[in-house]
């Protein structure tokens, strides 16, 4: 076949042995090499080729997109150490939304997401079935986790509660949008009543938990709302607020197959059990259980 043959549609469809319907579908994402001439969709062979050749190869790795966590990212290091070459995994903190839109446009194979929902009072699953919108997905537990406040060691200021937030003496150094925790902060802000914009530090964002345990061990901030684990490294006190779930969320199709099989195989419960000294705040008594 000449590399340089232009295929419709239909050729195309044939050529990667799926259906049409497929084929428009992976154009309206805007993930195959096509073209529109007089009012048809045409696929240049030689490209066709080439992004099959980059699939390939990307398919051998697995980005986990979305919420910042330390056990996880110990994890993608000891998923790295057993299977390089052959498999590699990477993570981008983006946030728990951004995670879960990241999966949905198959941009990563992993979500992980810790996001609470006030009207349920459940944790992932009703922001999952928003964004994979009739997907089929898996999501299997990480661990429970402890949140609350991060502060100075010997917590000078006497912060114990949301509304001490209001006092205009008290600097927060708060998450970025779409993150699982500063979802919960202004849950807790809104049931306390206290607007945003009364929050001295409030407009203040910082990408990850250690960032944020950063700016109070440094003196630039009184307190942040971060896990445990942080606390823990740092040698900052804690006062906790609430326990949450973290979940890892994939697409159905792919959960069963290498390499995602063997990145899940890691979420072993007599693996974690053997950190729970290390990771202070964590809690594995349902790792690796499948909650959807």
């Amino acid at each position: 076949m000449d590399t340089k043959q232009l295929l419709t549609t239909k050729e195309v469809a044939a050529y990667l042995k799926i259906n049409e319907k497929k084929v428009y579908q992976l154009i309206q994402e805007g993930t195959i090499p096509c073209t529109r001439v007089v009012g048809k969709w045409l696929f240049p062979l030689e490209q066709i080729n080439r992004w099959l050749e980059e699939q390939t190869e990307m398919a051998k790795n697995i980005l986990v997109a979305g919420s910042d966590d330390p056990l996880l990212i110990t994890l993608i290091e000891e998923f790295n150490r057993v299977h390089f070459p052959q498999h590699l995994a990477f993570h981008a903190s983006l946030g728990s939304q951004r995670g879960l839109i990241s999966l949905a446009a198959g941009k990563a194979q992993i979500a992980g997401v810790h996001l609470f929902h006030p009207p349920t009072g459940e944790y992932n699953l009703p922001y999952v079935e928003k964004h994979m919108a009739g997907k089929k997905y898996v999501a299997v537990n990480l661990a429970y986790r402890r949140q609350g406040f991060l502060v100075p060691a010997g917590n000078p200021l006497g912060i114990k509660k949301i509304a001490d937030l209001d006092r205009k003496e008290v600097r927060l150094v708060n998450r970025n949008p779409g993150s699982g925790t500063r979802y919960l902060l202004d849950y807790l802000l809104g049931k306390e009543k206290l607007l945003p914009n009364r929050i001295n530090g409030y407009e203040v964002e910082r990408v990850t938990h250690l960032e944020v345990g950063l700016e109070i061990l440094g003196g630039d901030a009184d307190v942040g709302i971060g896990i445990e684990y942080t606390a823990h490294l740092l040698k900052l006190d804690f006062i906790p607020l609430i326990e949450e779930r973290f979940d890892l969320v994939t697409m159905k199709e792919s959960f069963a197959a290498h390499p995602l099989k063997d990145f899940f195989a890691f979420l072993e419960p007599e693996r974690l059990t053997l950190k729970t000294e290390t990771f202070k705040g964590y809690d594995f008594r349902s790792c690796g259980s499948i909650v959807s």
